[in-house]
């Protein structure tokens, strides 16, 4: 046994016939409505991962497997291989991705339903350096213990204690559950539970949304709560959008640069560098230092989702605000690497 799997064991009594380390906190939040869920897990347990994905979820193939998404990983450094805990993992696309690099991943996540997916997709890459651990990432217990964690598109999705089935969040349904917290300071204290998880020196990635990304001015709707203007506008007034369109709070915060910036900071690390990604974190074309040199280096980029004419002109008004006015204040996306 090794000493991961010791910890772990002394952390979680509890592991499954998959070999899922079980901490007894259940949730669910996926891409995929249960029924869905449920068609993929059962072909998973006749076919390989690839082929499962292609059967039932072929739009979120790129999503699972393309390399791209890994690209953020490479701000790490990946000099000596330690542990890395991924916060959130869900598929395991960059579970995937710190294992290759050499690294031990402890890839937490709620849903049950992905972490065995994420289980059979290392098998099959014989990935042996994945830990799979079923927990509330609000809760887990990592204290002094992790080289490197991953917080991948999850800080917004903190301050939300529901049940998530994505389509059906866009849509405003599902319960109303909500802590009376603060969303900041939900994801203030998860903030708190990363940095404790890490060495001295321990790094984190967090890629998250710009707040104020320039297509959110030109009426592309909140990537998170499917409403127009809420991203920026003042906090009060989004909620008070929401009440109205969806009958519940708004609660998926996402930050300004110099915001996560502050946010990172108070919550224990000492020092961070951020990054502009576009056209975005989940598939960059292009990464660039968030500073005014760093604004100097932008120039034009390949999209194969760039199509439609409205996505084309939408791109010239990104190069037209970028190259120009040099408006690093409205990138899309935020790539921040913070040390303890």
């Amino acid at each position: 046994m090794t000493e991961i799997e010791k910890k772990l064991s002394s952390i979680y009594s509890d592991k499954d016939i998959n070999q899922i380390y079980l901490s007894g906190r259940k949730g669910y939040w996926s891409n995929l409505s249960k029924a869905q869920n449920e068609k993929f897990t059962k072909l998973l347990e006749e076919s390989d991962a690839r082929t499962a994905v292609q059967s039932v979820i072929p739009q979120f193939e790129d999503m699972i497997f393309s390399e791209k998404r890994e690209a953020s990983l490479e701000f790490l450094g990946h000099e000596k291989p330690g542990v890395c805990i991924d916060y959130g993992c869900m598929w395991g696309v960059l579970s995937v991705g710190m294992a290759k690099r050499g690294h031990h991943v402890i890839a937490v996540d709620q849903t049950y339903q992905s972490l065995q997916f994420l289980k059979v997709r290392a098998e099959e890459e014989k990935l042996d350096n994945i830990h799979v651990v079923q927990d509330d990432i609000k809760k887990v217990n990592f204290s002094n213990f992790a080289h490197y964690a991953l917080v991948n598109g999850v800080l917004e999705w903190i301050p939300i204690l529901e049940e998530v089935d994505v389509s059906e969040y866009y849509r405003g349904g599902q319960s109303k559950k909500i802590d009376n917290s603060m969303p900041r300071d939900m994801q203030f204290k998860f903030l708190r539970t990363v940095q404790e998880s890490l060495k001295a020196k321990g790094k984190m990635l967090l890629t998250i949304e710009n707040r104020h990304c320039y297509q959110y001015y030109m009426g592309r709707k909140d990537p998170h709560a499917n409403l127009l203007f809420t991203t920026f506008l003042p906090r009060c007034i989004s909620n008070i959008i929401s009440q109205v369109i969806h009958r519940k709070k708004y609660r998926n915060y996402i930050y300004s640069f110099s915001e996560l910036k502050n946010l990172v900071l108070s919550s224990g690390f000492k020092q961070c560098k951020m990054y502009m990604a576009f056209p975005d974190y989940h598939f960059p074309e292009l990464i660039l230092p968030y500073s005014s040199g760093g604004i100097l280096q932008y120039d034009k980029y390949p999209n194969k989702n760039r199509i439609t004419q409205k996505q084309k002109i939408t791109y010239y008004i990104e190069y037209i605000i970028t190259k120009f006015f040099r408006g690093r204040y409205f990138a899309p996306a935020i790539i921040l690497v913070a040390e303890k």
